[in-house]
């Protein structure tokens, strides 16, 4: 294929950070790529997003294809408007990012375990079946047996999953040609990645569309305009830090050329944010530019991708693109027992009784949760030094896997934590309790990690005296 500039960045905006990048780790195999706290206005944000006090915190995931990431925004200013409960894929907007799976079966168990619906039965032949779900926040995902890239320039082998394409439903498909192929240099391809029956697997059956599709690097851009039904516009008052796909980075190879690409698209109507520069932009150069139909496009330069520095104490400096934690401290501990994964959920569940099997000695529910629990808050008091803590249910995939997050833990902030719950060989269940905090203070890992002992194993030995 000819080389066009490489699609190098992904991003979604997520209602929590911790929950969303956990959950395409488990389903995806992605890896850990760092983090930073520290994308607020001081720092340009507001400027380079275009977004009222934009603050967010910021972690990235590796797929495996290099110089390529996933990232993930959890803003806290402004705070995003959920995903619109009657949204369609053919609304505009970018809609649909698609993954390639080495081993389809294996990502289907994936998502059965962490409890999350197909939005059809697969389709296709074995070796080229799809299917499409929802991500924690609405986000539509494509996944995709068969590599829609046949040039042989697939993932390392040792790749579960590779994000090979995103789609943008416009209102003007000639409009979205010049920007990306005129402007942005990208080439058109003779590829269709959908044909109509592929409707169905989003719900849109019968409807009808034109595209096209550009090349960008490893990846490929699907650009569809629905004629029936028409797209209906980004609602009023839309930001790009709003819950869904926030935008795509194209890569540059220096600054100079990064600069010309935005004069050269002021030239055609696709006007840049902001041209100020930054604390970090003699090691990296972000532009985001608007194209006439309003899409949000990143240009980015990244002087260099993929190294590794000794110092980065706000995780600005590597911008992602290495394997690396998310700035946060972790620690875990893991408790067998002869109660089941059923046993050990009606324990876990039950949570007005936490103070039976914890370290606290009250446990009180003050709001409820949807009919799974989440969102449900409790309260925990008289714990060790008369700690108290309020608690908030993420997630619950009864019977494996429960989230919450924690505030009133001292000199702790972020406190998030992760019960995973799975039967072993013998008839019984390994509980694996993970915490995960900011923190300054000394020591805070083996005190927390005692507490997290403690939980697990108090969870163990409150399921064997369950009965259900």
């Amino acid at each position: 294929m000819t080389t066009t500039l490489p699609l190098v960045q992904i991003a979604l905006s997520v209602r929590d950070v911790q929950h969303s990048q956990r959950w395409y780790r488990d389903i995806f195999g992605f890896t850990e790529a760092g983090g930073t706290h520290a994308f607020i206005p001081l720092l340009g944000s507001e400027d380079v997003q275009n977004v009222p006090g934009a603050t967010s915190v910021c972690w990235w995931m590796l797929d495996g294809t290099p110089g390529f990431q996933m990232e993930l925004f959890e803003f806290s200013k402004p705070h995003p408007k959920p995903v619109p409960a009657d949204w369609r894929p053919s609304d505009i907007g970018y809609t649909t990012v698609g993954f390639h799976v080495k081993d389809f079966d294996a990502t289907l168990e994936a998502l059965a375990r962490r409890n999350v619906g197909l939005l059809t039965e697969p389709m296709g032949l074995l070796g080229s079946r799809r299917v499409c779900v929802t991500d924690p926040d609405g986000i539509l995902l494509e996944i995709m047996e068969s590599d829609p890239r046949t040039d042989g320039m697939g993932p390392r082998p040792d790749t579960p999953a590779i994000a090979r394409f995103v789609t943008l439903s416009v209102p003007d498909l000639a409009e979205a040609r010049r920007t990306w192929v005129d402007v942005m240099g990208l080439s058109e391809v003779d590829l269709s990645l959908h044909d109509a029956e592929h409707e169905k697997l989003w719900g849109l059956a019968g409807s009808t569309r034109e595209s096209f599709v550009v090349h960008a690097g490893d990846a490929f851009l699907e650009v569809v305009q629905y004629l029936d039904p028409i797209g209906k516009p980004w609602p009023t008052g839309y930001h790009i830090s709003d819950l869904g796909i926030l935008n795509i980075a194209l890569g540059l190879e220096d600054r100079a050329s990064l600069d010309a690409l935005v004069q050269k698209g002021q030239t055609r109507g696709i006007e840049p944010n902001t041209t100020k520069g930054t604390v970090v932009d003699k090691l990296w150069y972000a532009s985001y530019v608007n194209d006439p139909m309003g899409f949000s496009i990143e240009l980015l330069w990244h002087g260099s991708k993929g190294k590794r520095r000794r110092v980065d104490p706000l995780g600005l400096l590597e911008l992602g693109f290495t394997e690396k934690q998310p700035p946060l401290k972790r620690v875990s501990a893991t408790a067998r027992t002869s109660a089941t994964p059923e046993q050990v959920w009606a324990v876990l569940d039950d949570h007005a009784t936490m103070a039976d099997w914890t370290p606290f000695k009250r446990s009180e529910i003050l709001s409820g949760g949807d009919d799974n629990g989440v969102g449900l808050i409790r309260k925990l008091s008289g714990g060790p030094a008369g700690m108290a803590v309020t608690e908030q249910i993420i997630a619950a995939e009864a019977p494996h896997r429960m989230e919450y997050t924690a505030k009133g833990a001292p000199g702790m902030k972020r406190y998030y934590s992760f019960i995973s719950v799975e039967a072993n060989a013998s008839g019984g269940s390994t509980i694996t309790w993970e915490a995960q905090y900011r923190t300054l203070l000394p020591g805070s890992a083996a005190i927390t990690g005692r507490m997290v002992r403690t939980l697990a194993d108090g969870l163990a030995r409150a399921a064997e005296r369950t009965k259900i």
